[in-house]
């Protein structure tokens, strides 16, 4: 059904991006915007398997000085690949050739935030749950029309600001700007009583304890990565939040109905620490006097004690770390971290 696209936009110039092999649904000479994430996706590539997930984009006719929306179509994208390539509100062109490239980006407000993290500050919002009962829900659908397929299966993360507004964030946004690792997160359990199975706990947490409490010591091919790796491999709470997705996504994954359906997973992602400063600036809409942040751009990190990152390869130059808790120790070069993908 088409409608009237009720945001502005703008068609810049972008440098193309090639995803031929990926973008097989979008049609030749269209323009689509992405709208919305749906799930993450367990798939089996090349005799392995990988998690994906879901882009849904629609397509946009240009009618007069109007734009107006058509189908809706989903997309897969292996999270090891194209884990930030795209982004609710960006404006996608396939060529007859085939070539898909970014070429704008509604135009939405950016708002820049504080906010707590406590467990007290945030909750998880079904929007098929509360559609018909929240105000807020109910005005961000009416703002932001998707369909009930792909609308109903969504969650939301509230948060309480300084302002005492309420941000609402896509589910799968917040899990790709704010957590790392995701692929091995997405495809391994948290632990196994059986040594020779690959878990989380025995590639992440297990591994170069530190000698004293005082300093934390992360090895990872990022520098980007030591924040979260850190609280992953020392903060008790930080575990508690990553069993607690794996054990949901394990637990979906195994109510398929039948062995061709493709297993979705749509997460409840909660904040992984609860520092109670928080810096957040998105992309958004302003609706019933809150905010539905559709594309998150920052997040700041949690504070805490300085991290010693020690890197699978050697770092050419000594250039100063970028992260100010990090500190550059001596690169492990034979603790490089190869997961074997099982089934």
């Amino acid at each position: 059904m088409q409608q009237s696209l009720a945001l502005s936009y703008s068609i810049d110039s972008c440098n193309a991006y090639d995803y031929t092999h990926q973008l097989k649904k979008l049609k030749p000479d269209t323009f689509y915007i992405v709208c919305w994430f749906g799930g993450i996706v367990r798939e089996h590539v090349n005799e392995s398997i990988e998690a994906s997930y879901q882009v849904i984009f629609r397509e946009l006719q240009q009618i007069g000085n109007e734009l107006i929306s058509d189908d809706f179509v989903t997309e897969n994208f292996l999270l090891k690949f194209y884990l930030t390539h795209f982004n609710i509100g960006q404006i996608w062109h396939k060529a007859e050739n085939q070539t898909c490239t970014m070429n704008g980006k509604i135009n939405l407000s950016v708002f820049s935030l504080t906010t707590s993290f406590d467990e007290s500050n945030w909750c998880i919002i079904d929007i098929n749950e509360q559609k018909y009962i929240n105000s807020d829900i109910k005005a961000f659908i009416e703002a932001y029309p998707l369909t009930a397929d792909i609308r109903d299966r969504s969650k939301l993360l509230e948060i309480k600001l300084d302002t005492n507004q309420k941000l609402f964030l896509n589910n799968i946004d917040f899990l790709r700007k704010s957590y790392k690792e995701l692929r091995y997160l997405m495809i391994y359990p948290y632990e196994s009583s059986h040594d020779s199975i690959i878990t989380i706990k025995n590639s992440f947490i297990d591994t170069m304890k530190s000698a004293t409490s005082e300093e934390w010591q992360v090895c990872t091919q990022y520098e980007s990565d030591c924040i979260f790796l850190g609280r992953l491999k020392y903060d008790p709470y930080t575990q508690k939040v990553i069993k607690k997705l794996t054990n949901q996504r394990i637990k979906a994954w195994s109510n398929k109905k039948s062995s061709v359906d493709i297993p979705v997973f749509y997460p409840s992602v909660q904040p992984w620490h609860t520092d109670n400063k928080i810096e957040i600036k998105v992309r958004g809409i302003l609706c019933n006097g809150n905010i539905f942040g559709l594309d998150i751009l920052y997040i700041s990190d949690p504070k805490g004690p300085i991290i010693e990152w020690h890197s699978p390869t050697p770092k050419v130059g000594k250039s100063p770390p970028s992260i100010e808790r990090v500190i550059h120790g001596e690169p492990q070069l034979n603790k490089q971290l190869t997961l074997l993908l099982d089934d």
